[in-house]
């Protein structure tokens, strides 16, 4: 019968990883306009996202340019991880600066934040720990930047955004080590289906062997004792012991014929079955 095909994807593991990141920047980025930016003045408003925080032309021209920056790195997020990621981290530092704020804005680094937990989860520690250093970094800049200029008051939200900054890495890292120690198990049960399948070769080629090699035995020694007496029992007996030593050749050959292209080699009847009589 013809291999099933396996079954399809989930719906949410056959979204590309830039695609999540992505939709989630876009998404913590467009809100916070159109809630204290387009819809019509309310007594709420944001701290992080004034109202007139988008009126010059620079700040809109920076927003565009960190639109223009995340959603390349989104797209390059599966081909060139570490670049890509930090395009999505520059492009969110941008839109910071864009809105004329000392500080990281919270939701939009949730993007980072999805990008970090893809490389973790996809590429080595030593990446994932670079990657996760360099948000941490970005972070801790902003806070010291702050701090040397006296501007810090108040509850700071860098500390906050770190924290996320670290699940996401423990989740990407589980994610790695899960695969990896999958990885391993597969890697063991093929090792071993290989050794198993070359014990049974090895029994089916001792089986054969011993099985011929006793045929072959019996019927030169039947031959000898009747050379003289019975010459056409001696002929019989060695086209027999003939027959057999062709046979146990070819059986031995599509056993290591079987092995060689992994194909299962056994089933067949030992050599000489039913002629052990001269």
């Amino acid at each position: 019968m013809p291999a099933s095909a396996p079954p399809p994807l989930p719906l949410l593991k056959r979204v590309p990883p830039g695609l999540w990141t992505a939709l989630v920047w876009v998404a913590a980025t467009v809100q916070p306009i159109v809630e204290y930016v387009l819809m019509p003045p309310r007594q709420q408003y944001s701290l992080s996202h004034p109202r007139d925080g988008l009126d010059s032309f620079t700040a809109r021209a920076l927003l565009a340019l960190a639109f223009l920056v995340v959603l390349t790195g989104s797209a390059l997020l599966r081909r060139r991880t570490a670049p890509a990621f930090g395009l999505v981290l520059v492009g969110t530092v941008i839109s910071s600066v864009a809105w004329r704020q000392n500080e990281v804005l919270p939701l939009p680094f949730l993007g980072v934040d999805v990008a970090l937990c893809y490389v973790a989860a996809t590429r080595t520690r030593r990446t994932a720990i670079a990657a996760a250093a360099g948000a941490l970094g970005v972070l801790a800049g902003y806070l010291a930047l702050r701090w040397i200029k006296g501007e810090e008051s108040g509850t700071s939200s860098e500390p906050f955004i770190a924290l996320t900054v670290v699940i996401a890495w423990l989740v990407g890292n589980s994610v790695h080590q899960a695969r990896a120690h999958t990885a391993e198990l597969h890697a063991r049960a093929a090792a071993q289906a290989v050794t198993a399948e070359r014990l049974r070769i090895a029994r089916d080629m001792h089986d054969t062997v011993a099985h011929s090699i006793g045929i072959i035995a019996l019927q030169a020694g039947a031959a000898a004792r009747v050379v003289e007496t019975q010459p056409a029992k001696a002929r019989e007996a060695m086209v027999t012991v003939e027959l057999v030593g062709r046979e146990t050749l070819a059986g031995l050959r599509r056993l290591l014929g079987g092995a060689a292209t992994g194909r299962p080699g056994g089933g067949t009847r030992p050599p000489g079955s039913g002629s052990d009589r001269p």
